[in-house]
Order: C-alpha cells, then sequence, then structure tokens
C-alpha cells in the first residue's frame, strides 16, 4: 500500500476527478505525455481524466493528450477484472 492510501486501480482512479470511458479516442491524433508504454504494448481501455496530475506524478501510468481537444486520456493496460480485485500500480 502506497503512503496515499491506494490499494486498488478503483483507488487510483478515484484521483482523478471525473473519468469517461471513450475508447473511439483511440483512433485521434494522442501525444504521450507521461508514465511508462511501448507502443507494442496493448491499451484495452482510454478514459478521458478530468485531474491527471496524480497519475503523471507518482505513477508511471501511460497518460496521453490530445492537443486540439485538450483533453488529458489514461491508457488502461489490464482488461477483464474489476478494478476493486487489480492491486494499484507502484506509486512513487
Amino acid at each position: 500500500m502506497s503512503d496515499y492510501g491506494i490499494k486498488t486501480y478503483a483507488d487510483l482512479a478515484e484521483t482523478c476527478g471525473g473519468m469517461v470511458l471513450a475508447n473511439e479516442i483511440a483512433s485521434r491524433p494522442l501525444e504521450p505525455v507521461s508514465g511508462d508504454w511501448a507502443p507494442w504494448e496493448e491499451i484495452f481501455q482510454w478514459y478521458i481524466v478530468q485531474d491527471p496530475s496524480f497519475l503523471m506524478e507518482h505513477t508511471d501510468e501511460p497518460v496521453f493528450h490530445d492537443e486540439e481537444l485538450d483533453l488529458y486520456v489514461w491508457g488502461i493496460t489490464h482488461f477483464g477484472t474489476s478494478w476493486d480485485y487489480v492491486p494499484a500500480p507502484e506509486i512513487h
């Protein structure tokens, strides 16, 4: 567990404020702005996040920016398990 009390992806998602599932945004020109992500890694879900600051400052989660729409998007690289059961990534 981190010093922030974040144990699961569900806890981490709460740091982002509002989130909207937007899988179709993957077809837009997204610029990687934070995280440790390689283009060959699959992203299963794309979420527009209201506040990406915690993700960007304290995790290696992939965060992208759509300049034209001025939106930040969190790329989720796991699939099929409720976020309440997925351990949070390393928090630094």
